[in-house]
């Protein structure tokens, strides 16, 4: 058999080339194509509901403002209003004479017992408006006085007391028993003054003591010394003072006009108790 010669011209290279090289291009096109829509479905399924869901989000907060803002003006008593259009979370305070239930429901910034928005005064018995006691001080310190104690207004600070009851003898009348000629005692002045922040009420014994310090009178049975005067002594209120002179008049057996004697006072208090002594003595 005669062997079979294959001719390829020139010209059916060029064709064959030129094919290849467009399958080529179209291969690469659709590679392209696929990888980028597979790229954009991608972004589209991890973006896009992100997006979608703040934008919802927005969407409703918007809604809900504007909703509670018509509410606000809608003339209904509605929400959590405490009256038509204000008072409570959403809506402005409401102005004077107007329900409240908390002094934040109103404009003046007080809920007179919780039932009525009012302008704070200086004497509406609440401690309000800045005052630094009930309607003393803060604003209302230039109308009734800006210190609070004992329950009422002062221009004054409260007082400072020594915390004690003060005794003081003032004056001690003598003079001479005319019959004996012995040392009389005619009258004692004296003054009390209650320096505590609680009022008192106290009983003040007069003594009479020889230069020694032994009393002058004592009871036969019990040998218990015996005051030459008792006196009780008006209560007293914090700073008040009391004085009071006491006629005693009492002859001291055998004791000179110009011999040393004592006359002492003990205050006690109800339960008996000394809170005070003072000593005045004869040194003529």
């Amino acid at each position: 058999m005669e062997g079979v010669e294959i001719v390829i011209r020139p010209r059916h290279l060029e064709r064959l080339g030129f094919s290849l090289v467009i399958i080529a291009l179209a291969v690469l096109l659709i590679l392209k194509w696929n990888a980028g829509t597979c790229v954009i479905a991608d972004n589209e399924t991890t973006t896009t509901p992100t997006a979608q869901t703040g934008l919802n989000e927005t969407n409703q907060t918007l809604n809900a403002t504007q909703e509670e803002d018509l509410l606000c003006t809608n003339n209904v008593k509605d929400q959590d209003e405490t009256d038509v259009d204000c008072g409570g979370d959403n809506c402005d305070p409401c102005p004077e004479f107007k329900n409240c239930n908390i002094d934040s429901d109103c404009e003046s910034g007080y809920c007179h017992e919780h039932i009525k928005c009012l302008t704070p005064t200086c004497d509406d018995n609440v401690k309000n408006q800045g005052e630094t006691n009930i309607d003393c001080g803060g604003p209302c310190k230039n109308t009734k006085g800006e210190y609070f104690y004992d329950g009422e207004c002062h221009t004054e600070p409260k007082p400072e007391y020594s915390g004690r009851v003060e005794l003081t003898i003032i004056d001690v009348d003598t003079s001479v028993n005319e019959v004996s000629g012995f040392a009389r005692i005619d009258s004692l002045k004296f003054m009390v003054e209650n320096g505590k922040e609680t009022n008192v009420l106290l009983t003040a014994n007069i003594y009479a003591r020889d230069r020694h310090g032994q009393p002058y009178y004592e009871s036969s049975i019990t040998g218990d010394e015996i005051a030459v005067s008792s006196v009780e002594i008006p209560l007293l209120s914090p700073g008040e003072s009391h004085t009071e002179t006491v006629e005693i008049k009492r002859t001291l057996t055998e004791t000179e006009p110009d011999e040393e004697y004592q006359l002492v006072i003990e205050l006690l208090d109800e339960d008996d108790e000394v809170v005070r002594r003072a000593t005045w003595e004869n040194t003529q």
